[in-house]
């Protein structure tokens, strides 16, 4: 994930933060759970439409969506993080398009919430969690607000999509 330090143009002898895109993120719901991801992996967000399903998908999978000419496999967000699914109440949800390397997968989540800019304050690890490893489905929180945010380890949710291209 993009590392959050400030960018700053000199104005006399200080310098002023500047809002990088590093330090943004796309939030949204998926049951109970506030999630985010960084807004440089988000390709498109899209309303639900049908997917076809394929045979021997994996257990998240919910079926592929032709995208500009692309076929994207979706995936229900809830069903990888352990929840419920969403079943037949997938009309009413979201489809998260993101990047990962040179493949895009899609999301299915319950709602898009905002997009929101992180202060490096505002950043807080996770507990018990080493900071030099990166294999948990989540990387940190953000705070904003009143409200914490989990913001996602596209690698580790999608290991097998990322391997092909390492």
């Amino acid at each position: 994930m993009s590392s959050f330090t400030e960018v700053g143009e000199p104005t006399g002898a200080e310098l002023q933060p500047v809002k990088s895109l590093a330090n943004q993120f796309v939030t949204f719901t998926s049951g109970e759970r506030s999630f985010g991801i960084d807004i440089m992996s988000v390709r498109e967000i899209r309303g639900w439409s049908p997917v076809t399903e394929l045979p021997s998908q994996p257990f998240s999978a919910i079926g592929v969506l032709d995208i500009r000419g692309k076929i994207v496999q979706v995936y229900d967000l809830q069903r990888i993080l352990g929840g419920h699914s969403g079943g037949n109440e997938a009309t009413n949800r979201v489809v998260l398009v993101v990047s990962l390397a040179n493949q895009d997968v899609g999301l299915l989540v319950d709602a898009v919430s905002d997009i929101v800019f992180a202060q490096p304050d505002d950043i807080r690890p996770l507990p018990g969690k080493d900071r030099s490893t990166e294999d948990g489905f989540v990387s940190f929180m953000v705070k904003i607000q009143d409200r914490l945010i989990s913001i996602l380890n596209l690698p580790a949710l999608f290991p097998a999509e990322m391997e092909s291209y390492h």
